[in-house]
């Protein structure tokens, strides 16, 4: 940018650079002190969580690129483990408490895809990574369960510093984000495709979006709703609940959207 010097002279450059020298040092400093203060508030749970995050994304694109379906068992499985390893570690009674819940939905999503796949017919998984679970790949209870945790985890943090409803609202648009490129991504690995006829974006249908949404709205609600500290009679509650919610929305958005 350009400053105004005295006279109308000027000079570009930007602003930190055209400080004096002791300005821009005590500038510099003072940028790092908001870095680290900024770096503070993660806690140690925190870089699990979002550890566990990156490694869900890094292994999901991996599997895209190479063609590999099998790439999205091993990160489910991986990234669980790494969950259950930062839960022993940090010895977190949030961490723990999804856990459980995340568990229990997870292994009760089975029906959902049910349904989708035997009685709707409207969903394809082309890999099992080793057998299948009713009618779902071995991995896909694990993955629906770290999506709790990771989801839920989000809301509760969130939650500590804002209002219920924007925790709510911001994981449920996470959720209408999630699918477009996370289901391109598993089409492009050849973990799963949806059957043609069916209004889309790319490859993903438009009920899935919305359906991912009304669980990522679920999720959200339920752990800021149940969550108490060893409370686990309300995690397993928390559980039961969201994966009605996950057949719920799935249901719901394909009666009205994905029946050509």
């Amino acid at each position: 940018m350009d400053i105004i010097r005295e006279k109308g002279q000027r000079y570009s450059g930007t602003l930190a650079e055209n400080l004096p020298f002791h300005l821009r040092r005590c500038s510099r400093r003072a940028c790092a002190t908001d870095m680290t203060r900024l770096l503070d508030r993660f806690s140690t749970e925190d870089r699990w969580v979002a550890g566990s995050m990156a490694v869900t994304m890094g292994g999901i694109i991996t599997g895209a690129l190479r063609g590999e379906p099998r790439a999205f068992g091993t990160t489910a499985f991986g990234v669980i483990g790494l969950l259950l390893i930062g839960w022993r570690v940090t010895r977190s009674l949030r961490l723990g408490w999804l856990l459980v819940a995340g568990l229990i939905a997870g292994v009760l999503e089975l029906w959902a895809d049910w349904l989708h796949v035997v009685y709707f017919q409207s969903l394809v998984y082309t890999d099992y990574f080793g057998f299948r679970v009713l009618a779902s790949p071995s991995y896909m209870p694990v993955g629906w369960w770290l999506t709790v945790v990771q989801f839920g985890y989000l809301g509760l943090r969130v939650a500590e510093n804002r209002s219920f409803w924007f925790a709510v609202v911001l994981v449920t648009g996470a959720g209408l984000l999630l699918p477009p490129w996370y289901e391109e991504l598993a089409f492009r690995a050849g973990a799963w495709y949806y059957r043609p006829g069916q209004l889309m974006v790319g490859h993903t249908p438009v009920w899935i979006i919305f359906t991912y949404g009304g669980c990522s709205f679920a999720i959200a609600t339920l752990a800021l709703v149940f969550y108490r500290p060893r409370a686990w009679g309300r995690a397993a509650l928390a559980g039961l609940f969201t994966a009605a919610s996950l057949m719920f929305s799935s249901v719901f958005w394909y009666s009205i959207l994905g029946r050509s």
